[in-house]
């Protein structure tokens, strides 16, 4: 039972320094001419800190996929590392399309404002 408690405790510490770190990135990002750039660098830093994997094959914890790429390489060899990998490229194409489509979005109602005054 304390194992488990420890478990979320460690993950609220992670997502809380997640909070920080991408709230002071999105500071870092925002850039007046390159909006694409911008929401680009925001939907990778996201998918990169949000994504989950599990940490080992045959269990159930999760952990950050880029701790467990990053370990993986580490531990076992770069052919094991591809288990965390797939997960997190998958999640940053994904963030990728939605950067694209958010910011085609804002791009035409921008254009659709300017255009009505």
């Amino acid at each position: 039972m304390e194992a488990e408690s420890n478990y979320w405790l460690i993950w609220m510490i992670y997502l809380a320094a997640g909070v920080v770190f991408y709230l002071i990135f999105w500071r870092i990002t925002r850039f007046r001419r390159a909006l694409w750039t911008a929401y680009s660098l925001r939907a990778i830093t996201a998918a990169i800190i949000l994504t989950p994997w599990y940490a080992n094959a045959q269990g159930t914890t999760l952990a950050p996929a880029l701790i467990v790429l990053l370990l993986d390489i580490i531990t076992i060899d770069s052919a094991a590392a591809t288990r965390a990998a797939a997960p997190l490229v998958l999640s940053i194409i994904v963030a990728e399309v939605f950067a694209t489509i958010l910011f085609l979005l804002r791009r035409k109602s921008k254009k659709l404002i300017k255009t009505t005054y």
